[in-house]
């Protein structure tokens, strides 16, 4: 049975695996900038991520501040502390 809090832990995993290999690639395309094969990871992998964050942020809020709001709702929700409580009670 998959619990929330496993969904969260695989969730952030995930983000975390594919942000490693896009700032790799990134590294890599600054030496190698006319690498097609490299683009395409990093392509990729920046989509794997996109998707990962944007499902994890439909589920349990933002993971970071935004960058460009029309009204501050980064403290709203319950806080990763209470995410727990949640699913303890």
């Amino acid at each position: 049975m998959i619990t929330r809090d496993n969904q969260r832990s695989r969730l952030i995993k995930e983000i975390s695996t594919y942000a490693f290999a896009v700032y790799e690639a990134l590294l890599y395309l600054d030496a190698y900038p006319d690498s097609k094969e490299a683009l395409n990871f990093y392509n990729k992998y920046k989509r794997l991520e996109s998707k990962a964050r944007a499902e994890y942020e439909s589920k349990f809020g933002p993971l970071t501040a935004p960058a460009d709001a029309q009204e501050w709702k980064w403290t709203n929700g319950p806080w990763p502390w209470q995410l727990d409580e949640e699913v303890n009670s």
